[in-house]
């Protein structure tokens, strides 16, 4: 649609450019240090630190005072640091989300990014796209636009020449050549955007995490409340008491957690960008590790999208013509087959020039379009599905099934089939509809495609399959062609596991949800029954990965918990989807769900290890006031444990790498809370034994010396150790330690041994011991405190055997549900 626009020159480009600026709406600045660091404060657990920081220096607490200042700028720090990190990670990817546009500058079609496009550009629409800015049609066939994100009005408006369209609004249907007459802020979408600059919605995840958060806290300020009214009652001394309880509050509440929960979902979507996936929402990240089925389009994810013409049936100078002539040059099959005619006629006219034309979509699967022609006449041509245009010509019957045995013998080796047919017209003849394409036709012949399987494809569909993940194939294409092509992927496809878009429209909703776990292969379906596919697939309890590319696959993307789009796919179904795939591979979904599943690990591990450590620790507290004992550890050494010594090992969990066999096994059920059964076990098991070990320690040193400060000493050591000891087995989950790579994490290494340091500088000088509350420990303390550590971490190696045991129990003698088994014999 360029023939008679040239459009703007480089030079006016250039000073257009310098006069307007980009076509972008300005975007809010990141907030500085200073603002994080004041956002940090605004949390009611800082407020209770702060109040409880004034009472102890009003009451002479002065070394708890410091403490828990020091707490409180270590936390803060440690909040910007993170904070900081996942915007600079999340920041990244944003580069990666360009809008790209055609354009005629000079008289040539150029594509450029959107937002170097200036007022007085030429812009080329296509269905899908979204309108790059304000402008002027200049130029329009059957263009019909949606502006539902201006009017609310869902269905599309038929946009005339001369008619003005809008930035944000999208492509429905047909062409259209516009002229730029607004860009970025300057735009009808601009001045709405400046209004209404809103936050990032919270996630699924982060509302679980905030309300499993809050009943901790309540739990947690119970179990203080209950520490200090024990206290009051066993004749503790009520400043002691009552800066321990806070103290073990502040400890015990992950205020961290959230902020650890951003961070681990940012570089987790950096970790998929590396493996050429571009995750759009936090949304995505999280929902990914437990996707049960992928379904799939064979062409462009499972195959190279690279068509090649391999064979012509029919007349094939005429054949060549009109794949010179007929196409808008907009999809790969149409692109092969005009390179092939340009080498088989060279002499392709050009004066045949076009006069109307009917763009090919999905649901009318044909194109068709009107040139001039010799001896006074018009010429229509109509390219599309063969099957379709046969019953459209003038062949007799005996001749159509010919062709279509032509057709089957073709799609059963792999390859994929366009018909050509054409009719004259009267020379008058200027505008066609869908009635003249479809009756009284002259077949010209058939052209067949092959499209070679994507290298690396039948691993990931292996590996898919070890995953307990379902793989259902949903294409345009014919059964035999796809098939062949599943047969060559190791996906053998059986008569009753295929299901065609004719069969498909026959079945009720109940009728398709029954049917749809047995079926592997849907063909020759259109965009519109993948809606149904999908939500078949969800009222079966599925957690769904869907792939698409066209605007008519908005649907069913927006309706899957996964969107997955190609990199080449139109504007619109890259704003439904949630993740994109940069190389168009399949094996990039599986490498995404895979990174998903140690996401979802990460978040585990850091709230089994906090937790543990937290509860060990009031454990210690109360079982010492009901014993009658003296505080077995101070608020400054609790303070010092759970915020500095184990704050960098909590912080390096955040990115343990994903361990071997994570795709080895089953996706976690749907609906399971963070916190499962497993995990409250082992949390409730591995602090009490540690709490029994310092309270046991406690008792043994105090009851041997009578030296209170000393007691408290290796209390304080072994709690501390204890954490650092089995946090390595904690970030196995409920592996034992032998199934995995120990110290795989180099940052965990790191971070421990940054514990240790801070464990041991307490005990270093005079100064710093009175500070805490210590002195110095012999040798045979330090030994005894590593000692136990290393107990402590078989303890808890030996806690996950004993939980796993009931559960091995429970697999070998219960009956297996029969959706598993379904799947697990895929």
């Amino acid at each position: 649609m360029n023939d008679t626009f040239t459009g703007l020159s480089d030079d006016d480009v250039r000073r257009f450019r310098q006069l307007y600026g980009a076509n972008e709406f300005p975007e809010k600045k990141p907030p500085g240090s200073i603002a994080l660091a004041f956002g940090q404060l605004k949390n009611p657990l800082v407020y209770v630190l702060l109040a409880a920081a004034c009472v102890t220096i009003l009451i002479g607490h002065l070394s708890d005072a410091v403490i828990i200042l020091v707490a409180v700028v270590i936390n803060t720090a440690l909040g910007v640091f993170q904070e900081q990190k996942a915007g600079r990670a999340l920041a990244a990817l944003k580069h990666y989300l360009t809008h790209s546009v055609t354009v005629i500058r000079g008289g040539r079609r150029e594509t450029v990014p959107a937002r170097h496009l200036v007022p007085g550009d030429i812009v080329l629409l296509n269905p899908g796209e979204r309108v790059p800015a304000d402008g002027i049609l200049m130029k329009v066939n059957r263009l019909y636009i949606e502006e539902s994100v201006l009017t609310g009005e869902s269905m599309p408006a038929e946009k005339h020449a001369n008619g003005q369209v809008f930035m944000g609004t999208t492509v429905s249907a047909g062409q259209g050549t516009m002229k730029i007459s607004a860009i970025g802020p300057a735009t009808r979408m601009g001045s709405i955007a400046r209004e209404i600059q809103t936050e990032e919605a919270e996630t699924p995840l982060e509302r679980q995490l905030r309300g499993f958060s809050r009943q901790l806290v309540t739990i947690i300020i119970g179990l203080t409340v209950l520490v200090f009214a024990v206290g009051l009652l066993h004749r503790v001394n009520i400043a002691d008491i009552f800066v321990t309880s806070v103290a073990l509050a502040v400890s015990a509440i992950p205020e961290g957690l959230l902020v650890s929960l951003t961070v681990i979902l940012a570089i987790g979507m950096q970790k998929i960008l590396a493996r050429r996936g571009l995750v759009r929402r936090l949304t995505a990240a999280e929902t990914l590790g437990s996707v049960t089925v992928i379904c799939v389009d064979k062409t462009g994810t499972l195959t190279e999208g690279t068509m090649q013409v391999v064979d012509a049936v029919g007349n094939v100078r005429h054949l060549a013509l009109q794949a010179v002539l007929a196409n808008d040059l907009d999809d790969p099959i149409v692109i092969a087959a005009y390179e092939w005619a340009r080498k088989e006629r060279t002499d392709a006219s050009t004066g045949n020039h076009r006069l109307d034309s009917i763009p090919f979509t999905s649901k009318n699967r044909y194109f068709a379009s009107l040139h001039t022609w010799t001896n006074g006449k018009t010429m229509l041509f109509v390219n599309g599905a063969p099957e379709m245009l046969l019953g459209w010509t003038t062949l007799s019957q005996k001749e159509q099934e010919e062709i279509r045995g032509t057709i089957e013998a073709l799609t059963q080796s792999g390859k994929r089939a366009i018909g050509f047919a054409r009719k004259e017209c009267r020379g008058d003849t200027t505008h066609i509809g869908p009635d003249d394409a479809k009756n009284g036709l002259i077949w010209v012949g058939l052209l067949a495609f092959s499209d070679r399987v994507r290298g690396g494809v039948k691993d990931a569909l292996a590996e898919a399959h070890a995953a307990g993940i379902r793989t259902v194939v949903i294409t345009g294409d014919y059964p035999a062609t796809s098939v062949h092509i599943l047969r060559e992927l190791g996906l053998p496809v059986r008569q009753d596991e295929l299901l065609t878009g004719t069969e498909l429209a026959k079945l009720s909703g109940e009728a398709l949800a029954e049917t749809i776990d047995s079926v592997r292969l849907f063909a020759r379906t259109t965009p519109d029954q993948k809606l149904r596919i999908v939500e078949a697939l969800k009222q079966r309890g599925e957690v769904v990965a869907m792939t698409g590319d066209g605007v008519n696959d908005a649907p069913a993307l927006h309706s899957a918990d996964i969107g997955i789009v190609v990199g080449e796919a139109t504007d619109v179904a890259k704003e439904s989807a949630d993740l994109v795939l940069l190389d168009s591979n399949f094996a990039t979904i599986i490498a995404a769900v895979e990174e998903g599943r140690a996401m979802f690990e990460n978040i585990r591990k850091v709230i089994l290890y906090l937790m543990s450590d937290a509860f060990a620790e009031i454990a210690v507290v109360l079982g010492g006031i009901l014993l009658g004992l003296p505080l077995p550890v101070t608020a400054v050494q609790i303070l010092w444990v759970n915020l500095v010594s184990d704050g960098f090992p909590g912080l390096s969990l955040t990115v343990d790498p994903a361990r071997g066999g994570i795709m080895r096994e089953h996706p976690r059920p749907t609906g399971e809370p963070i916190v499962n059964h497993a995990m409250l076990t082992l949390i409730s098991l591995v602090s009490v034994v540690a709490g029994l070990l310092a309270l046991g320690s406690f008792i043994a040193v105090l009851s041997m010396t009578g030296n209170r400060e000393l007691a408290r000493s290796v209390t304080f050591i072994i709690l501390g150790l204890n954490s650092l000891s089995y946090v390595f087995s904690v970030r196995l989950l409920m592996r034992p330690f032998w199934r995995g790579k120990l110290f795989e994490n180099r940052w965990l290494i790191g971070a421990v041994a940054a514990g240790l340091i801070l464990q041991v500088v307490p005990f270093l000088l005079p100064e710093l011991r009175a500070f805490f509350g210590v002195t110095a420990l012999p040798p045979f303390y330090w030994v005894l405190a590593a000692s136990l550590s290393v107990v402590m971490f078989f303890v808890v190696e030996a806690c996950k055997l004993l939980y796993q045991v009931p559960c091995i129990y429970r697999r070998i003698h219960l009956p297996v549900p029969v959706r598993s088994a379904v799947r697990r014999s895929e």
